[in-house]
């Protein structure tokens, strides 16, 4: 197998199945590797078992693919994951044009910028050590985007029912003026789980591509229509995604989404229905039919992020299946120049 699956990188936890070399004369002539992804080149796979490393020859093999980081805790995989590492996977499905990490890679602050457009791409996320006390590190993420002619802000991570308050740093960045703005929830769910049969709404076809094409931008929201430049810039990153459209016979786009894969997880994203085809069931519709794609895919755990008060949102993606894991609050520096 000299092609590995799309999105293969190093830092990865990856499943890889090889052909036995020598092989054996009786019994099993394929042997499972489990463990991050460390090194690739044009030869050989290493990858850090808990075992210790194994070199794995790319041409011995047979498949390969990304598994959902190893929960820390016990209980089902999209609930045990700690919300630090489901926010490293999510950030992937929605990165920034430019990104810097702050402390370590990996295990400090990502600070990231997207052009203004969305606060996933356009914040910093503290998910670990900065390698400075909190006051400097807010300092120093005050002066990043103040350098990028952007306002300061911070997505905060919180377990579901916790105030910006009960955390040192948001009790820190309230202290210092910073405004407190509106949660958002993160739901999470076996990707299988969401898959219940979803008839397709009469008079509509459903198109898929790896990029977003003309019809699925004219079909966004109003807000990615007003940062379309930024949007397209933004959505060209991820490595691993499905853009699906939804048009009637005529043509017209109904409604439009997203789904990123990356770490055997799918994030769903960007669904918007038109106005004027809402109440037909056309985004439980879509949805479903892009997580098909990513199961097919591998991914088997599924996350997306929804504001509490988006009643029709909150319906759908828990009447799929998916339940809170956490939440998040962004908080934005008072009076900063954009």
């Amino acid at each position: 197998m000299s092609d590995l699956p799309a999105g293969l990188t190093t830092g990865q936890r990856v499943a890889v199945r090889s052909r036995i070399d020598p092989p054996p004369t009786s019994g099993p002539t394929l042997t499972d590797t489990v463990g991050e992804l460390v090194g690739i080149d044009a030869t050989h796979l290493r990858i850090a078992t808990r075992t210790g490393e194994v070199s794995v020859a790319r041409d011995r093999v047979v498949a390969a693919r990304v598994i959902p980081p190893k929960p820390t805790r016990r209980g089902a995989p999209h609930r045990a994951i700690p919300l630090e590492d489901l926010h490293l996977v999510m950030t992937r499905g929605q990165p920034g044009v430019e990104e810097t990490w702050l402390g370590a890679p990996g295990s400090g602050w990502l600070l990231r910028a997207g052009l203004g457009w969305t606060g996933r791409s356009n914040s910093a996320l503290p998910v670990g050590d900065p390698g400075l006390p909190l006051p400097e590190a807010v300092d120093a993420v005050e002066a990043w985007f103040d350098e990028r002619g952007l306002i300061p802000l911070i997505m905060l991570p919180r377990p579901t029912g916790a105030a910006t308050a009960d955390d040192p740093l948001g009790a820190l960045l309230l202290e210092r003026g910073w405004v407190e703005g509106n949660p958002a929830d993160v739901l999470t769910g076996r990707t299988a789980d969401l898959l219940a049969p979803t008839p397709a709404p009469a008079g509509l076809r459903l198109t898929t591509s790896p990029s977003a094409d003309e019809a699925w931008f004219a079909g966004g929201s109003p807000r990615l229509l007003d940062h379309l430049d930024a949007a397209r810039q933004v959505l060209a990153l991820p490595a691993h995604q499905v853009f699906a459209t939804a048009t009637t016979d005529e043509g017209e786009v109904a409604a439009v989404v997203r789904v990123a894969i990356n770490d055997g997880w799918a994030g769903v994203f960007g669904l918007h229905v038109s106005p004027a085809y809402r109440g037909r069931g056309i985004g439980r519709w879509l949805t479903v039919e892009a997580l098909r794609i990513a199961a097919a895919a591998g991914a088997s755990l599924t996350y997306l992020q929804v504001e509490p008060d988006n009643a029709p949102a909150q319906h759908l993606y828990r009447g799929l299946g998916l339940a809170p894991h956490h939440d998040y609050v962004y908080l934005a520096l008072r009076g900063a120049r954009a």
